[in-house]
């Protein structure tokens, strides 16, 4: 699946990795124009004001930090960058992601390397640009991405030499590097600064692995720095003013029921968006409790055997199954649809609006208008599902995973002889278990949006990538299965990496356009702008992000940002 580690340095292709992602993402971000809430943060926070300097910049992550909460941090980053201009911030933007992809691989590989797994790297970009719930929205779009995807980077970067001094724990090592006490007290305040959630999954595991590493004499000064530093970041972070006036606007009225709902919700989310990531996770189990077994694999037509647990051959007949026809029936009934205007999804909408929402007296406008919302989208999203769903189960008759052989080896070996027999599992597993556990810290939210997921998907992407670095696991993908997997890979990224491209740069030109208008407008003292609808809401799964200009946040932003009265958008025609 993935190039060997053979523990030599690939600076060239460690190199071309990088600048093909960073080259990638900086064209969406430079492509993505700027609206919703980045027109507010233009401005000194709630005085209308342009921020034309750097202490129009403090001041605003001041006053923000009084009147709506405490992620001081990120509103800094936000106001600086967009202070400095759109160029340099996409720059920073496409930087940030670069740098995520090379942090979530060295966590998975337990190693600070960098430039002996080029693969590997790769495959942490594309798993997190597939599996990241919302990417437009928390990856290229400002207001975002500082909040999500540059709290992850410093928390993930002051996370690193624990997850490495515990590695290397029975070697009895004794990393102590006194240089590094006052970056790690600085790189704590700044990760426990960050998101609510992740800030508290920080600092426990920062506190957790201090004390274990003194109980087990491994103890050095810089870990207690940096569990102090990011104690003091949460700190800072939930006791802004700004917090109890945004939960007093926001968590009234809200019983425990509602906060349940909000955490299964945001949960079931994340794992639809992980559906490649899980499904693969779930066969390299099956694969290791097969090869544990010594039982051999048999299917109609295929055959795996192992001598002595160690894969020795395969057979493949292939062909198409009931299960693969309805897959590929299914998938062509929705591509021909989403190509011809979407008629299945607006067959669905109106029946669900009709039969299930209208009798339950669930009509209100903002009600329709955000289920009719989800199911503009809802094509794409089967498609891609459908996608998936064949490979994975064309990659399990390669691999001779049949419902028979599974139950056999479940049988003979059960899920606690895998982690036992398998250490890459068992660090898996605990990634898995931080990432839900770091969502579950938002229970005491009055929401959970599937935005907020964000470090918890990547901390699972981070566990298949620590299967797949395995060698015992990474071999018992055969070859045809491992190319497989590259074909799919790279048809999913060209279907939406090209559908994003294509949809950011039709949105920035039509924003462009607006822009020009808005400026033509204030040059002749006009205050009151028309603009036509922006028809297309297709958004390449969640990649693009971009509302039109009638949403209030944006509308209102802009009309303070630009001195306007009034702006007007047709409403939309449900097609």
């Amino acid at each position: 699946m993935i190039p060997a580690n053979d523990g030599g340095h690939r600076y060239g292709a460690t190199a071309l990795t990088a600048a093909a992602i960073f080259a990638f993402m900086l064209a969406l971000n430079h492509w993505m124009p700027l609206h919703r809430d980045d027109y507010d943060y233009l401005m000194v926070w709630k005085t209308g004001v342009p921020i034309a300097s750097l202490s129009d910049v403090l001041s605003s992550a001041m006053q923000h930090y009084l009147l709506h909460g405490g992620r001081m941090v990120t509103v800094f980053c936000l106001d600086l960058f967009l202070w400095l201009g759109k160029p340099l911030f996409d720059a920073a933007n496409a930087l940030m992601f670069l740098a995520l992809s090379v942090l979530v691989m060295m966590h998975a590989r337990r190693s600070a390397a960098l430039t002996r797994t080029p693969g590997l790297l790769a495959l942490a970009a594309l798993l997190l640009w597939l599996s990241l719930p919302h990417f437009g929205e928390v990856a290229v779009w400002k207001s975002g991405s500082t909040v999500y995807l540059w709290s992850a980077v410093p928390a993930f970067l002051f996370l690193l030499p624990y997850n490495l001094a515990l590695k290397t724990l029975g070697d009895r090592q004794r990393a102590r590097h006194a240089w590094a006490i006052l970056p790690m007290f600085l790189l704590g305040i700044l990760a426990g600064w960050s998101i609510e959630n992740l800030a508290v999954t920080v600092t426990l595991l920062a506190l957790g692995c201090t004390l274990y590493a003194r109980r087990h004499g491994a103890f050095a000064p810089w870990m207690l720095t940096g569990a102090v530093g990011a104690l003091t970041g949460l700190i800072g972070l939930i006791a802004a003013p700004g917090n109890y006036v945004r939960y007093d606007a926001q968590g009234a009225d809200k019983g425990i029921l509602i906060h349940l709902g909000n955490q299964i919700a945001g949960q079931g989310e994340m794992l639809l968006y992980l559906l490649p990531v899980l499904l693969l996770i779930y066969t390299a189990y099956r694969l290791c409790q097969c090869r544990l077994s010594g039982l051999p694999v048999e299917r109609d037509g295929s055959l795996i055997l192992y001598a002595r647990k160690k894969h020795v051959a395969a057979f493949d007949k292939g062909g198409i199954t009931a299960a693969s026809a309805v897959l590929w029936s299914l998938l062509l009934l929705l591509t021909v649809s989403y190509f011809t205007g979407g008629w299945v999804a607006a067959a669905i909408r109106d029946t669900v609006i009709a039969g299930v929402l209208t009798p339950l007296g669930q009509t209100k406008p903002k009600t329709i208008f955000l289920f009719t919302n989800v199911m503009n989208g809802f094509e794409e999203m089967a498609i891609y599902w459908l996608a998936i769903l064949l490979c994975y189960h064309r990659m399990k008759e390669l691999l001779g995973l049949t419902a028979a052989s599974i139950r056999a080896a479940a049988q003979q070996v059960s899920w606690r002889e895998v982690l036992r027999a398998c250490p890459a599992a068992r660090y898996a597993a605990c990634l898995i278990g931080l990432g839900l556990c770091n969502n579950l810290v938002m229970i005491a939210a009055p929401t959970f949006p599937g935005r907020a997921t964000f470090s918890s998907a990547a901390m699972c992407v981070a566990a298949l990538l620590a299967l797949l670095n395995d060698p015992s696991v990474r071999s018992e993908f055969s070859p045809r299965a491992g190319r497989l997997l590259r074909t799919a890979a790279f048809l999913l990224l060209a279907y939406t990496g090209a559908g994003a491209l294509l949809l950011t740069h039709e949105m920035g030109m039509a924003d462009a356009a607006r822009i020009a208008q808005i400026e033509a407008a204030r040059a002749r003292g006009e205050t009151v702008v028309h603009f036509p609808r922006i028809e297309n809401t297709r958004r390449a799964l969640r990649h693009v992000y971009y509302e039109d200009w009638d949403n209030g946040v944006t509308k209102d932003g802009a009309m303070e940002y630009f001195g306007l009265t009034e702006i007007e958008v047709p409403p939309h025609r449900p097609q």
